[in-house]
């Protein structure tokens, strides 16, 4: 119960007033937990499946539910990330953009086309005749997902901050083990509400993006950090409404 109150603080907008420790077994499993709630977010943004909106309007009820439930944590991630990788400066310079709270005009350039690429993907995803809702529920809990495992198997990038205080309380092969459970529950709703075929094709590509963003991130900033996961949330929901965007046509 307290990692998963830890994992509603820190990644959700539920007010969780309290003070709660911040050990090696709350810290994992909040981290466990962490794929669970982007599902809550996902069944929550299923809501605007209900109303009868044109597909674009339903589409970017989805997008910003998302982002409104989460806090726009992981989209800031995006940001900062953006900023600091399109600055094409050394590394030391890269970290101290990502710490910088003011937006840069390619943290702006970059988020706009993020949006509006990801509301136009779902869109044409929602007009196709075998969409199936559990698409929504369960995209932002493979992003999560994702994002435990790239922390896991990943260094930090920097001896300091939110990120490194996780990295040095988790138990990593708990983690794998348990991460490795989520994705398999999840594939397995995917192929049984769906097809089989789609579940096999988002497990490729889930793999393939964790080693591309691991060699992308540290070959850049030598490890990860906070903002370099929270853009691996949007980064990779983007690429699953893609896959499926190409499944489904």
């Amino acid at each position: 119960m307290k990692s998963l109150l830890l994992a509603l603080q820190f990644f959700s907008i539920v007010p969780v007033h309290k003070n709660l420790p911040m050990e090696n077994r709350e810290i994992s499993g909040m981290y466990s937990l962490f794929p669970w709630i982007g599902a809550g977010i996902g069944a929550i943004a299923c809501l605007g499946l209900y109303f009868e909106w044109s597909t674009l309007m339903t589409s970017f009820s989805i997008v910003f539910l998302g982002i409104l439930l989460s806090g726009g944590l992981h989209m800031d991630g995006f940001i900062d990330t953006s900023d600091a990788f399109f600055s094409y400066r050394d590394r030391i310079k890269r970290y101290e953009i990502l710490d910088d709270p003011r937006v840069g005009a390619f943290g702006v350039m970059a988020v706009v086309l993020l949006v509006v690429g990801k509301v136009i993907i779902v869109s044409e995803v929602l007009a196709a005749q075998t969409f199936h809702w559990i698409f929504v529920l369960l995209i932002p809990f493979f992003s999560r997902a994702t994002l435990t495992m790239v922390f896991v198997l990943t260094r930090s990038a920097k001896e300091s901050g939110l990120a490194y205080f996780f990295k040095q309380r988790m138990n990593t092969n708990m983690l794998i083990f348990a991460t490795a459970c989520n994705y398999f529950a999840g594939l397995f709703f995917i192929g049984w509400f769906t097809e089989w075929l789609i579940a096999i094709t988002f497990a490729a590509v889930l793999i393939v993006f964790i080693c591309l963003f691991r060699h992308w991130a540290m070959k850049n900033f030598g490890g990860v950090t906070g903002d370099l996961l929270g853009a691996s949330v949007e980064v990779s929901e983007v690429v699953l409404w893609m896959t499926l965007l190409l499944l489904l046509s």
